[in-house]
């Protein structure tokens, strides 16, 4: 694979996501990678549980908007909202099938974690962070309603509004240990190490009833809405790509640049070009 490194230790099964050049952004061919890596080691016996880490300076950015991973076009006047909920839909499968997954799957979180990286650290069952990781919701405003709904199950309502409310909103890994949007913050130079005591502790109980126990405690949570309040993101995220804001913001990206359009929102200081 070119994006997604897979290793095999023992009972431990690595993912590493690597594109560390873009900071592990996710373009199509990484998340197509990503979803064929965790079948593979969803299907080896002779792995437990499953680490997911990023290589290089980040666990990622999320998606590769620059380079138009997101797939959101909706600048064009030919926007089709119901094909974009139906492709907004697909991704988030592909997160729900890391809680699908039999083994306990584990995030290990340095650097920046952001957008849609941070959905899929709230879709594995536990997560290690750097006490300096940066965890984030996007820098410039393309969406509604798709990022936050994954959090809020960890971090409470009134959190994850205020995180999505303000463009370009951070936490540490520090505070999202605090939180409950991590197990555990660690420094950094500990993290790898924590991250693989954890799996092989993990590792001593039998696989069989690991999955046992992941289902009953998935169940839990989805009889509260979980996977349904997540997939309905798709739906509103869809409208969010339509709407007047976001079709200001692309063409923003699309005549100054992608770094410039997040100085202005950090900044405050410019307007966001006309369609």
């Amino acid at each position: 694979m070119a994006f997604i490194d897979i290793e095999v230790s023992g009972k431990i099964g690595t993912m590493t996501l690597n594109r560390p050049e873009r900071l592990n952004a996710f373009n199509a061919e990484m998340i197509a990678e990503f979803d064929a890596g965790l079948q593979t080691l969803a299907n080896d016996k002779s792995v437990v549980c499953i680490i997911v880490r990023g290589a290089g300076k980040s666990f990622s950015v999320g998606n590769d908007v620059a380079k138009g991973g997101s797939g959101y076009e909706s600048g064009k006047h030919d926007y089709d909202p119901v094909a974009d909920s139906m492709r907004i839909r697909s991704r988030v499968e592909l997160w729900l099938d890391i809680r699908r997954c039999p083994k306990p799957v584990i995030a290990q979180v340095h650097g920046y974690c952001m957008g849609v990286a941070t959905q899929l650290a709230v879709c594995c069952d536990l997560t290690v962070v750097a006490e300096d990781a940066v965890i984030g919701w996007p820098s410039v405003p393309l969406g509604g309603g798709y990022i936050g709904p994954f959090s809020a199950w960890l971090i409470g309502p009134k959190k994850a509004k205020e995180l999505s409310f303000i463009v370009g909103s951070r936490m540490s890994g520090t505070d999202a240990a605090a939180l409950g949007w991590a197990n555990r913050a660690v420094p950094a130079a500990d993290l790898e190490k924590a991250t693989m005591a954890l799996a092989r502790q993990i590792c001593k109980t039998p696989a069989d009833l690991l999955a046992i126990k992941k289902r009953a405690l998935n169940r839990v949570e989805d009889i509260q809405g979980f996977s349904e309040s997540v997939m309905m993101g798709a739906e509103f995220d869809a409208i969010a790509h339509g709407s007047k804001g976001a079709r200001a913001t692309k063409a923003t990206i699309a005549k100054v640049g992608l770094k410039e359009t997040i100085r202005r929102f950090k900044e405050g200081d410019g307007e966001l070009e006309s369609e």
